[in-house]
């Protein structure tokens, strides 16, 4: 067993706790963190970004999804903890795992930092435990992880930058104008805005205090004639700037006491998915709650028309990038050594060669060979694997741009390939065509979009363990929740304007992995239907297409999509660029 495991039950043992939950997120209920918050990772190994750690007396479990099954197996081997497959048949919930731990033992005490749990979960986890009849409790105001992790790193806030108006679109008078309606509608007094991406939306501002994701720690607390916001020491050195002198400035954690002062007979408007439990505890009882995704969150999903043209803009600047690094990978896979990370680096400088990009928007995933096939696989100093002039490199990769952010997966032919993974590529490329051709009409069901999308693969016994598209933020997170398109759900309306990723893929354990990603705006067709057209701007992988299995509509799309790359780029790139590209983008 992990000596971090050894410790923290010592320390539940002292506070007479049954049960510690360690999740991924942080005060905000974010996906991607700050180093501060990776207890989880500290505590198992595990280092994915989607996982939830649990601690008894008798064992140890890790819940994770099936974009982590493989490097979680690994990471956890030798570790004394289980791996919890979600969604695969036979693995209970972790709610319903405690649920059956609990039902062990009168007075079970489950314990969790409240701060770190969304209150959502913790609601619903009251909810299933007293309707089974058990007789437990929680134990929420300690950190025991941190306790344990004595070298944690500190969170250091950084300076926020305005994003201007001529990126943003709409200013931030505004916006704050269009929620007060919303709230209105909904009989809402006070709204709690605690999710990072909508208080950077919101504000027009901008900070580098999670990596990758350009956002700052803050709470919004919003009436019909006032708005509170909340931020950390050294965020605002300088104060607001003047068009937000109307902003009360507050400290960070004041949040909780002003939350606890809202009037008797207030409703209080907050997304419980994002409100933690320590801050959702302190609603007075005289205020009314609403629970509900905040009018934030929608705003922000769909983009105004100058968020859309920067989102273009950025994806035209990252085509050059990708496409340059794509022909030095050609070019020099016989005459120069490579490796995983040393691919992730010249890329990186492709990209950071542009003034207008600043940042990367993810972690970049470069995976040769076997490592193709652990979907969000990063290389790292020890599993850095050499680039061989054969077979498949995956890479998926993205930047933040002033005016945008991307999200691209290219399956590269470093070399010779094998008519399996041609043919792998090949049925990849035509679910991915599915969606990039698939229309919403009024009637359609949500559902039937992904079914649609995975029927060329699944037609030969295909298939992926991941959602098929995910939201995609403006200058803002490259995962943008709660939109996405999965195999069970589209749990948020697909509208036009919303931006989204388009990316199949198919992984064969111990021999490589096939990814094609496209970033994809929806737009009214001008009869009453969604559709969609791309915003990544790079080539695919001709040598990898068989054409013999594309329909004449499929061959279409590509040679119509490969004239739009040729033409969008050819003007931007050098002559020796130009002339390549030229050949990679020739109809089929």
């Amino acid at each position: 067993m992990r000596k971090e495991i050894v410790e923290l039950r010592k320390l539940m043992a002292s506070d007479g706790i049954d049960a510690y939950y360690v999740p991924s997120g942080d005060f905000h209920g974010s996906e991607y963190v700050n180093a501060f918050f990776r207890t989880r990772a500290f505590l198992s190994g595990f280092t994915g970004s989607a996982g939830d750690l649990l601690v008894t007396a008798e064992g140890a479990w890790l819940w994770t999804d099936g974009r982590y099954f493989l490097q979680a197996s690994k990471q956890l081997e030798g570790s004394g903890i289980e791996l919890m497959k979600m969604g695969e048949e036979g693995v209970p919930a972790i709610e319903e795992f405690l649920l059956a731990e609990a039902g062990k033992k009168n007075g079970f005490v489950i314990g969790f930092d409240g701060r770190v749990v969304p209150s959502g979960f913790t609601r619903k986890l009251k909810e299933k435990l007293e309707e089974a009849g058990c007789k437990a409790s929680f134990s929420t105001g300690k950190d025991l992880g941190g306790e344990v992790w004595k070298d944690r790193p500190e969170i250091k806030p950084t300076k926020a930058w305005e994003l201007p108006l001529s990126s943003a679109g709409i200013d931030t008078a505004d916006k704050i104008a269009a929620v007060r309606e919303e709230m209105r509608k909904q009989g809402a007094s006070h709204l709690l805005i605690a999710d990072l991406m909508e208080c950077a939306w919101l504000m027009n501002l901008r900070a580098s205090d999670v990596l990758y994701t350009p956002v700052f720690f803050a709470f919004i607390l919003l009436t019909n004639d006032s708005i509170r916001l909340y931020v950390m020491d050294g965020t605002l050195p300088d104060g607001l700037p003047e068009r937000l002198s109307y902003v009360d400035l507050k400290p960070y954690d004041d949040i909780y006491n002003d939350v606890a002062a809202v009037p008797a007979g207030s409703r209080l408007w907050l997304d419980p998915a994002t409100c933690n439990s320590a801050l959702y505890d302190s609603v007075p009882e005289g205020a009314a709650v609403h629970e509900a995704l905040t009018p934030v969150a929608l705003m922000k999903m769909i983009k105004n028309d100058t968020e859309t043209a920067g989102m273009r803009h950025a994806h035209i600047l990252d085509g050059i990038a990708v496409t340059k690094m794509i022909k030095w990978l050609k070019e020099t896979a016989e005459t120069e050594a490579k490796t995983e990370l040393g691919v992730t680096e010249k890329l990186k400088n492709y990209r950071l060669s542009c003034e207008d990009c600043f940042d990367l928007s993810f972690e970049t995933i470069a995976g040769y060979g076997p490592n193709g096939a652990i979907i969000h696989y990063s290389p790292t100093p020890e599993t850095d694997a050499e680039v061989k002039p054969a077979g498949f490199l995956l890479v998926d990769s993205g930047g933040q741009y002033y005016d945008g952010t991307t999200d691209i997966t290219r399956t590269v032919a470093v070399g010779p390939l094998t008519e399996e993974m041609i043919s792998h590529y090949t049925y990849v490329l035509k679910s991915h065509i599915a969606l990039a051709t698939y229309k919403i009409t009024p009637d359609s069901d949500p559902v039937d979009i992904d079914k649609a999308a995975r029927a060329p693969m699944n037609e030969v016994g295909l298939d992926f363990n991941h959602g098929i598209a995910h939201g995609v933020g403006h200058v803002l997170s490259v995962h943008e929740g709660p939109i996405t398109i999965k195999k069970d759900r589209v749990p948020v309306p697909l509208q036009p304007g919303m931006i989204m990723s388009n990316e199949p893929g198919f992984y064969k354990e111990g021999s490589h992995g096939v990814r094609i990603e496209n970033l994809i705006v929806f737009r009214d067709d001008g009869e009453g239907n969604i559709v969609n057209e791309p915003l990544t701007c790079v080539p695919y992988e001709r040598k990898a297409i068989k054409k013999d299995l594309l329909t004449d509509e499929e061959i279409t799309y590509v040679n119509k999509y490969h004239e739009w790359v040729r033409k969008t780029l050819t003007p931007l790139l050098d002559e020796e660029t130009a002339a390549w590209l030229k050949e990679e983008t020739a109809a089929l």
